[in-house]
């Protein structure tokens, strides 16, 4: 998981980021600061989100999961 060649749920999210409004090139500090602030399973629940605002059917629809599932991806 921690190799950068590409691979992984950080790699993903770093490209998710990268597309966003304000851009975010990848090398290894990004990557230490993905894998500080997000568990894998984070990371991969913010990688199957809708770029775009949505309702919460798309997101129940693209996360495969209900809502009160999400409560241990949420945070206070």
């Amino acid at each position: 998981m921690g190799n950068m060649n590409g691979h992984g749920i950080y790699q993903e999210l770093g490209v998710k980021i990268d597309g966003l409004t304000i851009r975010a090139p990848w090398n290894q500090t990004f990557y230490d600061i993905l894998r500080e602030l997000y568990s894998e399973e984070e990371a991969d629940f913010i990688v199957k989100m809708p770029n775009v605002l949505s309702t919460i059917e798309r997101i129940e629809k693209s996360q495969n999961m209900k809502r009160s599932d999400w409560r241990d991806y949420l945070r206070a």
